[in-house]
């Protein structure tokens, strides 16, 4: 797809978008996989030093699934990254003012305990949403 007014997929569309799903689905599959067993077995809540190497566990299948996005990012087509490049800078503004949001209300001493997953959940949201409209403006 190299413009807005070409809307059918080619094979070599489809292609890339295959091999993004093999390069993504088993990175999401191990986090989903390795997530449950952190909360389950990592006794996050307790004071054991192994807590912090079992908290950080889902980093490992997410690094995957970073690097299946930067290898789409590098197979797609000039048009496509700039609409996935576009959504992911809206994603990251979005972040950061949530992250300076929150802290500047941390040093008023507001105490928001998952700030951290607000400040993820807002940048994806707004990855997604700002991917959206990337695609039909063109």
């Amino acid at each position: 797809m190299t413009s807005k007014l070409d809307t059918r997929t080619s094979a070599g569309d489809r292609a890339r978008a295959r091999a993004y799903a093999r390069d993504f689905l088993p990175g999401m599959a191990g986090y989903t996989i390795v997530l449950p067993l952190v909360i389950r077995f990592g006794g996050l809540d307790g004071t054991a030093p192994s807590r912090w190497i079992w908290a950080l566990l889902p980093l490992i299948p997410l690094a995957w699934v970073a690097f299946a996005v930067f290898r789409h990012l590098r197979r797609i087509d000039e048009y496509q990254q700039r609409q996935m490049l576009q959504g992911l800078s809206i994603g990251f503004v979005v972040a950061m003012l949530a992250a300076l949001t929150v802290g500047l209300l941390s040093l008023a001493g507001l105490d928001l305990p998952s700030a951290g997953w607000m400040i993820f959940g807002a940048g994806m949201a707004a990855w997604l949403l700002g991917t959206l409209p990337a695609g039909r403006r063109g």
